[in-house]
């Protein structure tokens, strides 16, 4: 394979999650969006601070709101990204607690979930 012709890269997770949150500004403004930070690389300084302030590893990436009490839970992964143990049983947790959780491989996919939980859209112009 040439340099012409390289395979592009594929997004990283925090790509697929900054296009979401701005797809969904514009498509779905009334859902909230909140990121939830427990992946970042930190020291044990760091790691047992975040600890003490209620960090949870395995949380999902991010979560939504929107009004009258729609929540739904968001994971990302790449393409080819896979979902580590204790990542599947907080999710677990989530679902049976009857709550909405995704693994999205794509701004759409994270998208089209909240359309599927009831999430508020806009109607296109």
């Amino acid at each position: 394979m040439t340099r012409a012709q390289a395979v592009p890269a594929a997004p990283s997770e925090l790509t697929i999650q900054t296009l979401f949150r701005s797809r969904a500004r514009i498509q779905c403004p009334a859902v909230k969006i909140v990121a939830i930070p427990n992946a970042a690389k930190r020291g044990q300084r760091a790691m047992n601070q975040a600890r003490r302030e209620g960090a949870c590893w395995g949380a999902p990436d991010m979560v939504a709101i929107w009004p009258r009490g729609g929540i739904a839970w968001i994971e990302f992964k790449t393409p080819d990204g896979v979902v580590r143990p204790n990542q599947r049983e907080f999710h677990e947790v989530l679902a049976d607690y009857g709550h909405k959780i995704a693994v999205c491989r794509s701004p759409e996919g994270a998208l089209q979930f909240l359309r599927d939980c009831g999430a508020p859209f806009e109607e296109a112009a």
